[in-house]
């Protein structure tokens, strides 16, 4: 996914500002796609430069003119075209799963603060899910259509199950060096 289709797939439901598209970032995908101000600024640039979007600049006396984003016909056709088209496999590295994958290398206790560690950042981000989703329960969306609300929740619910198991290996696997239990049972992987 590129943050190019994102904002494009922000500005099919509605016009946004800049600013406004960062906040609806922060709202609804920054649990799988965050980005920051400069970049969704750089990239409203090459839309723009590209006739993907439109900016319309409202002009303010005592602020900042406000510059309004609307996407274009052509902007619609690439969301459209770049949605239909099935994405190349991306390489998954995993750098912890290294560290843990050698661990036999270390000693329990260095090995144990990298896990605690790792299920600290993992709990972190069932958190952030939970938060989004207690958000997109109580706040008032700009999206009325339950289709596409459904969908986004979708991303929403692969996140968290993921860092749930996640997390649940962990504790496993902590346990496990805990009690020195060096003994996998692979049984229930099938």
């Amino acid at each position: 996914m590129s943050l190019k289709h994102a904002i494009l797939g922000f500005l099919s439901v509605a016009p946004f500002s800049g600013y406004d598209l960062k906040k609806a970032f922060d709202r609804s995908i920054q649990h799988f796609w965050p980005a920051n101000q400069s970049q969704i600024y750089r990239t409203l640039a090459e839309l723009d430069e590209h006739g993907l979007v439109q900016k319309e600049v409202i002009e303010r006396e005592e602020r900042l003119d406000m510059k309004i984003y609307n996407i274009t016909p052509a902007g619609s056709a690439e969301l459209h075209k770049w949605l239909c088209a099935p994405l190349p496999e991306h390489d998954t590295r995993e750098p912890f799963l290294i560290q843990v994958y050698f661990g036999g290398k270390l000693g329990d206790e260095e090995v144990l603060n990298l896990m605690r560690a790792k299920l600290k950042e993992t709990e972190e981000r069932l958190a952030v899910y939970e938060a989004v989703y207690q958000m997109s329960q109580s706040t008032p969306a700009r999206v009325t259509d339950q289709r596409m609300i459904f969908f986004s929740l979708l991303t929403l619910e692969i996140g968290y199950l993921s860092a749930k198991s996640e997390a649940a290996w962990l504790r496993s696997a902590i346990e496990r060096v805990e009690i020195k239990n060096y003994i996998i049972q692979i049984g229930n992987l099938s």
